[in-house]
This record gives C-alpha cells, sequence and structure tokens, in this order.
C-alpha cells in the first residue's frame, strides 16, 4: 500500500494535471486505462497552526435574532434608521465590533499545516 507521503504526492499530481487541462480534452464515455508512472520530488509539510475561521461566524443570524426580540414597529423603525444613516457611526461600530468579537471567539480553529510540493510524473513505457 502507499504510505501518507505517497498519497500526497499522487492527488497533488492528479490536481494539477486534471486542473489545467484533462477534463476539457475528455469527451463523454467510458474509457478504460492501464499504466504506469513514476512520480519524483519533494513535498514539504507545514505546521499545524491555529486560525479564527471567521466564516463560522454568522453576521446574519445574529440579526436575525436582534429583530426576531423586538416588535414590528421597532423593526421597521431600524430599517428606516439605517437607510437614512441618522445614527452615530462611530459608537455603532464600536458596539458591533465587540458583539462580533464575541462570535469570533469560538471560531479559533486547529488547521493542519500546508502542504507544499514539488514534484514531476513521468508516464512509464509499458
Amino acid at each position: 500500500m502507499f504510505n501518507p507521503f505517497e498519497v500526497l504526492a499522487i492527488a497533488k499530481v492528479i490536481k494539477e494535471t486534471a486542473e489545467k487541462a484533462a477534463r476539457k480534452e475528455t469527451n463523454p464515455g467510458e474509457y478504460s486505462v492501464d499504466f504506469a508512472v513514476r512520480i519524483a520530488g519533494t513535498i514539504k509539510v507545514g505546521e499545524t497552526y491555529e486560525q479564527r475561521i471567521v466564516a463560522k461566524a454568522d453576521p446574519w443570524l445574529l440579526l436575525a435574532v436582534a429583530l426576531s426580540k423586538l416588535n414590528g414597529i421597532t423593526v421597521e423603525s431600524i430599517a428606516r434608521e439605517a437607510l437614512a444613516c441618522n445614527l452615530d457611526p462611530v459608537a455603532i461600530k464600536d458596539q458591533a465590533r465587540a458583539a462580533i468579537a464575541s462570535l469570533k471567539d469560538p471560531t479559533l480553529t486547529v488547521c493542519q499545516g500546508k502542504v507544499t510540493t514539488s514534484l514531476t510524473a513521468v508516464k512509464v513505457s509499458k
């Protein structure tokens, strides 16, 4: 069986080849394949790191929850004021920044290090 580094090398070479043109040049249908490939080069695996994945924080959900706590007249008033920009933008931004920070806190995620390669793939003649 393949070791993890061989699997990474195969995946990277296939991804690069497929993205460049292989699919564009292939018509629908069923094809038989039987070939050998020699892959050579280096693989560098980065250290695990932490990163805030802020897309996990849903500001629209926050807005929906906030608006759901209000009556219809208040919601309409908020929409009117937002459109007219009658509010102090600095104060609003400070309050919003604090609220968003509390949403971002739980988005800290452990990410695996990046994998970079310098590989060549050569089709081996039969």
